[in-house]
């Protein structure tokens, strides 16, 4: 009887000690588990909670250093939270990393229960199908890098820089590096010993007139036509510019033609094109397509929409013409030349002095009529006339350095008439004949007198040169 009761408990402790092995369950699913020695095998890890408490769990790697365990993202260390009474996955990828032979690998990868630290074993199966990417025993391992600008101006030479950085002790006699983008391919061959390092460069220069766009630059690295580095893709993008170019200035009589050249690498280009010019030049310029004026930043430009032909160029002229400044130039020298040549050799001035008031008019004014030769040669007989309405009389008056008048008329109609009569006047020199006149009433408001006018003979001419009309008034 005690033996029964003793093997009673036993069981009882053995299925308490079933239940706490089994407080959570671990299978790992195949997604890839046949692979070459250079693929990386993939297994979904599900992980169930029989605890009634959110649990985390620490999924621990194996084979080290032959294998390699990692998920995407990285994790280090590997965790996943199961809530209670659930289950939680997550995809673990198994990398070979020193495997030399065909078979099949078992690993077994533990999971970890982080609160109590209680730990199941689980066994992962990988077969290596073909270790044909090894190269006398060591898998090819090339690291490589490209440095190229992202940002290509096609107009100018660029540098496509690629580094080699052998790995193993593999000997390559006789690499073959492919580039290929979609403007461009080139293949290239090299050598690359053991465990050593090599920068390759390449110049390219691509067609200028290339259209901006974006491209992808691809990189492969082969060793008798056997892919041993992948791929690697390098984006960049061709970049829009437009340029202006002045072509040799052409040249006449007064008169300039400038060509401009524009060019765009985008036959579709939007935008303007414009050269400085200031607001005095402005005058001078015509161009062909018409420009509109502009400012900015306090200066002037002749500014154009660019509108490119089927060549993606388009060409504006701009005419600088003298020719009428000079014509202008010509026809005012012209004309004062006419002026100093025709003009009258006699220059008569007249003015009013001497005012005199009564009863609160004007009642008498001296008159002053002065006679200049302004030509280099004397002239004589000289008759100077003035005239005075009815409404006054003439005195005469005496003063040092005038003249008086040699006649003094009077008509009913036209007023009264003062002549003179200048024998002569030497060149540069002036006479002043004056007289004093008297109005029969005293003249209120604004009084006009005529203008005087001086008359000679000059070689076959007759010369008649009219004073200024004055004023008088109060």
């Amino acid at each position: 009887m005690r033996k029964l009761n003793r093997f009673f408990v036993a069981v009882i402790m053995f299925l308490l000690l079933l239940n706490a092995a089994y407080a959570f369950d671990v299978k790992a699913n195949p997604i890839k588990d046949k692979i070459v020695v250079d693929e990386v095998a993939e297994f979904e890890v599900t992980i169930s909670n029989n605890f009634d408490t959110d649990e985390e769990f620490t999924i621990k790697k194996a084979g080290y250093p032959f294998w390699d365990m990692y998920t995407k993202p990285l994790q280090n260390p590997i965790t996943l939270k199961v809530p209670a009474m659930g289950s939680s996955s997550i995809k673990l990828f198994v990398d070979p990393l020193y495997i030399t032979s065909v078979d099949t690998y078992t690993l077994d990868m533990g999971v970890v229960l982080s609160r109590t630290g209680q730990e199941q074993k689980v066994p992962i199966t990988i077969g290596i199908k073909s270790t044909e990417p090894l190269i006398g025993g060591y898998i090819p391992t090339v690291l490589t890098s490209v440095d190229m600008p992202s940002d290509i101006d096609p107009r100018d030479e660029f540098r496509i820089k690629i580094a080699l950085n052998n790995q193993n002790v593999l000997d390559y006699p006789n690499l073959t590096i492919k580039i290929e983008s979609n403007l461009f391919k080139d293949e290239i061959h090299i050598p690359l010993g053991p465990k050593e390092e090599k920068n390759v460069e390449l110049s390219k220069k691509l067609d200028p007139m290339t259209p901006p766009q974006e491209d992808r630059l691809i990189i492969a690295i082969f060793k008798e036509g056997r892919l041993i580095v992948s791929p690697i893709v390098k984006e960049f993008k061709i970049r829009e510019y437009l340029t202006q170019e002045e072509l040799p200035k052409e040249k006449s009589f007064l008169k300039i033609k400038r060509s401009i050249k524009v060019v765009s690498n985008n036959p579709d280009y939007s935008g303007t094109v414009k050269i400085e010019t200031t607001p005095l030049k402005n005058l001078l310029l015509t161009s062909s397509p018409r420009s509109e004026l502009t400012k900015e930043n306090g200066k002037q430009y002749l500014t154009w929409n660019a509108e490119l032909g089927k060549d993606n160029m388009m060409l504006i002229y701009v005419y600088e013409n003298y020719r009428p400044i000079v014509v202008i130039v010509i026809l005012t020298g012209v004309a004062i030349l006419l002026y100093f040549l025709f003009r009258s050799p006699i220059v008569v001035r007249k003015s009013i002095a001497n005012i005199g008031m009564s009863e609160g008019g004007i009642s008498e004014a001296k008159v002053v009529v002065r006679v200049k030769n302004r030509s280099p040669k004397q002239i004589a007989n000289i008759e100077v006339i003035d005239n005075l309405p009815n409404i006054a009389h003439v005195e005469k008056e005496l003063s040092i350095g005038s003249m008086q008048p040699h006649a003094i008329l009077r008509h009913p109609k036209k007023g009264i008439m003062i002549k003179w009569n200048v024998e002569s006047l030497e060149a540069g020199d002036e006479r002043v004949l004056s007289y004093r006149m008297k109005s029969r009433l005293s003249i209120l408001g604004e009084f006009n007198l005529p203008a005087a006018t001086a008359r000679c003979a000059v070689g076959k001419r007759t010369i008649i040169s009219n004073s200024n009309r004055v004023s008088v008034g109060v």
